[in-house]
């Protein structure tokens, strides 16, 4: 058995359980404390919310990439509809006599 515990820095947060979760943690702890023992409730938690970060980052980082390929792809759809269009720039600089295909003689 340690005689040192390793400090680490912690943040106090406040967040809701349900409430027969509490009731039975609270109960958990008195029993404990009868016993001469403490639970290590800390750690439980440090380990489940670790593991639930981990997947919401994730899921959060799927979601992000997927919208930024739809904002691209919307962008190469603009340019592409764009890069359809006829260009006019040759016809407007031409003078209707040079569309004319009689002749003078």
């Amino acid at each position: 058995m340690g005689v040192f515990k390793e400090e680490t820095e912690t943040k106090r947060v406040i967040f809701n359980v349900r409430l027969d979760l509490a009731q039975r943690l609270e109960k958990a702890k008195e029993d404990s404390r009868k016993l001469g023992k403490k639970l290590d409730v800390e750690n439980a938690i440090d380990k489940t919310l670790e593991k639930f970060l981990k997947k919401a980052e994730k899921k959060i980082s799927e979601v992000k990439k997927k919208e930024k390929e739809k904002a691209q792809e919307s962008g190469e759809k603009e340019t592409v509809e764009a890069d359809d269009l006829p260009d006019n720039s040759e016809t407007e600089d031409e003078t209707p006599s040079e569309h004319n295909d009689t002749k003078k003689p």
